[in-house]
């Protein structure tokens, strides 16, 4: 198993009640999972994302994560 730290921005904090603004979302996935799956876990889509980032850098979908990374997930931006 391998543990990442979520951080949500956006809406999406609001589809976890007991979402920690400052913790964020402790996440528990198998060993070789990938960015894919972890929003797969999460039940957020490719439209719900902009872009998501790991360890400060943009992370693509099956890039695997690493135990211990501090995952950022970005909601797709509208209004003009």
């Amino acid at each position: 198993m391998i543990t990442v730290t979520v951080k949500l921005y956006g809406t999406l904090p609001r589809r976890y009640p007991s979402y920690d603004f400052d913790k964020g979302l402790t996440i528990k996935l198998e060993q070789g999972a990938c960015v894919a799956d972890l929003t797969r876990k999460l039940h957020i889509t490719a439209e719900d994302t902009g872009f998501i980032a790991m360890e400060g850098r943009v992370a693509r979908p099956h890039e695997p994560l690493c135990d211990g990374a501090l995952i950022r997930i970005f909601q797709v931006a509208h209004g003009g």
